[in-house]
């Protein structure tokens, strides 16, 4: 569980100081200049609504943690705990690095000192990537066609990215194309059950975020849980498409705003949506310090490695 190159701790170390470093100021950066804004709306929103929004929020992060360490243990690697988590959480500070692949790097040089290779981290990071679109999508299509908010999409072409984000989350494609990515040697093998499972987690996740942005908004009720969770979907999806800005800023929350803007007003809409972006971020790092508290301690944990052969891959 130790370093393996002795000679190279020195140099890691200043790696991960200036790791950190980065991620405090770009996620410094993305809100810098937003204060005023911020301020206005937390004088309008109730001390009980940050609350429930802030746990909500911490909720809806840890269930992430649980369905990216359900992927690795696909793989046959499962990692104890905290110290998956502090994998997991310390690692996802590099999405406020600008580039979007900061955060799939973090996760594989934390992982690998548990003994799990480079590319099986990058393709449980991947896979994790594309089961958050999948479902986004899920979520983003089910609330159109319940009525729940209007986008102004026409419904065939709704059902038709229905049927896409099944598709792309059967067990056989799930497998082939984690397994490809993870590289020779690395087989990732998920039943019908466990893409289940992931789902069910990130249906948690997203209704958390959903939640949360109603407990924020001046008027919080379940006719708005709808709207937020559609928004809060595409302005993800969006946020993950502009690679260039850190954690999908600006982006994300000009969707959010544009779509829930009809329900609330613009202004509103633009306060729900800084607060929003605030507390994700107190959140990530609130869960990152935590578990890296916690694991340095007691110290790391052994891993626990899964034989290739426990079962078999799911077909079609």
């Amino acid at each position: 569980m130790s370093d393996r190159h002795p000679a190279l701790k020195p140099a890691m170390n200043l790696a991960r100081v200036l790791f950190l470093l980065l991620v405090v100021a770009f996620a410094w950066w993305g809100l810098h200049d937003r204060g005023d804004e911020l301020r206005h709306g937390l004088a309008r929103t109730s001390l009980t609504g940050v609350l429930v929004a802030a746990t909500l929020v911490l909720v809806g992060l840890l269930a992430t943690s649980v369905a990216w360490l359900r992927l690795l243990a696909g793989f046959g690697h499962r990692l104890p705990g905290w110290d998956g988590r502090a994998v997991f959480f310390v690692g996802q500070l590099g999405k406020y690095i600008p580039g979007s692949v900061w955060s799939v790097s973090a996760h594989a040089g934390l992982a690998r000192k548990y003994g799990v290779p480079l590319r099986c981290s990058v393709g449980t990071s991947m896979t994790f990537l594309g089961v958050n679109l999948a479902t986004a999508g899920l979520l983003g299509g089910s609330v159109t066609l319940a009525g729940s908010w209007a986008p102004h999409v026409p419904d065939w072409l709704v059902v038709l990215g229905l049927v896409a984000c099944v598709v792309a989350m059967a067990p056989a494609l799930v497998n082939r194309l984690g397994s490809f990515v993870a590289g020779p040697g690395e087989s990732l093998r998920l039943s019908w059950v466990d893409v289940a499972v992931l789902v069910a987690l990130m249906g948690v996740t997203w209704g958390c975020y959903a939640g949360a942005i109603v407990a924020l908004s001046p008027d919080p009720g379940w006719p708005l849980l709808g709207v937020a969770a559609g928004a809060f979907a595409v302005g993800y999806t969006v946020g993950v498409a502009v690679v260039l800005a850190p954690a999908g800023v600006g982006a994300r929350e000009v969707t959010m705003v544009a779509l829930m803007a009809p329900s609330m007003g613009v202004g509103a809409a633009t306060a729900v949506a800084l607060l929003t972006r605030a507390l994700h971020t107190v959140a990530d790092l609130v869960w990152a310090l935590s578990a890296w508290l916690v694991v340095r301690g007691r110290g790391p944990a052994q891993p626990v490695v899964d034989t290739p052969t426990r079962r078999e891959p799911a077909s079609l």
